[in-house]
C-alpha cells in the first residue's frame, strides 16, 4: 500500500511541475486565465508553477 501511495505522489508531483499559472503584478497566482479577478488585468503572464516565487494561490480560481 505504501508503494502505491508513494508512486501516486511522485506522479502527481511530476504533473504539477509542468503546470502553468497566470500572474499579474500581485502577490497571487491563478490556475485559470479566466479567473474573474483577472478580468480587468492587462498584463497577464503565464509562468511555470516552479517560478511562482512567494506568491500564494488565488482563492477564487483554486
Amino acid at each position: 500500500m505504501k508503494k502505491i501511495l508513494v508512486l501516486g505522489l511522485l506522479i502527481s508531483n511530476l504533473l504539477w511541475a509542468n503546470q502553468m499559472v497566470y500572474v499579474v503584478n500581485s502577490k497571487k497566482y491563478h490556475i485559470s486565465k479566466e479567473c474573474r479577478t483577472l478580468k480587468k488585468a492587462n498584463n497577464i503572464k503565464a509562468i511555470s508553477i516552479e517560478n511562482k516565487g512567494s506568491r500564494t494561490a488565488c482563492k477564487v480560481c483554486l
